[in-house]
């Protein structure tokens, strides 16, 4: 990657689709992000999206959240989680719901906190460039990519997972790092048109964001 990994860089994942994506291939799919060797953080929205229970009516999928929920457990000294506004609300929010006695109809819902505003992705990158060399970001969103990429203010690259995936065979020797995304594409299925679930690839992928 360019610049980014001449220096300690810095991996931030502030969508939840990397971390879904990945899990699809077992723990041994997640700790791919361990190769580069770089610090790793995660948001805290997308720590809790992806291992939460899920509401009534959400996309279940509870053998990913086990795997996500017990790498996130081994893995707690190599991640840094990254407090938001958003997260400390709703993290708030359920502690009142447990301290007045879970009832079920008054549980918080998650519904809306999950997309958080592209405001608050630019913060948490613009926190993280301050405070690191190089900072690499892993983001799978096209609306979080465009305003990541519209930023005058910040250095960073942005990888989507399929982009990551292919950089650990090319950039760091990983053998046969591209079947990780073919078992990604069978256990994700297909929709009912028959098209594949994972995201398309991208048009421009990685983009460098440079300060202008």
């Amino acid at each position: 990657m360019e610049a980014a990994y001449t220096r300690k860089a810095r991996l931030l994942i502030p969508d939840t689709s990397p971390l879904s994506l990945l899990s699809m291939a077992g723990a041994d799919g997640l700790d791919t992000l361990f190769v580069p060797d770089v610090e790793i953080w995660v948001t805290d929205m997308v720590e809790m999206e992806v291992t939460r229970e899920p509401d009534s009516g959400d996309d279940r999928r509870l053998g990913q959240r086990r795997v996500l929920a017990e790498w996130f457990g081994r893995n707690r000294h190599r991640i840094r989680i990254m407090r938001t506004p958003t997260g400390e609300e709703y993290a708030k929010a359920m502690t009142s719901w447990s301290m007045s006695g879970s009832r079920p109809e008054l549980k918080p819902r998650w519904t809306g906190r999950g997309d958080y505003s592209l405001l608050d992705i630019l913060s948490i990158a613009e926190t993280v460039v301050e405070e690191g060399e190089a900072v690499v970001l892993l983001v799978d969103d096209r609306r979080a990519r465009a305003a990541l990429r519209q930023s005058e203010n910040l250095d960073l690259d942005i990888l989507s997972t399929r982009a990551f995936i292919a950089m650990l065979e090319t950039e760091f020797g990983v053998a046969d790092a591209g079947a990780i995304w073919t078992v990604i594409d069978i256990a994700a299925g297909r929709n009912a048109e028959g098209k594949l679930k994972v995201p398309d690839p991208l048009p421009e992928d990685p983009i460098y964001v440079r300060k202008s």
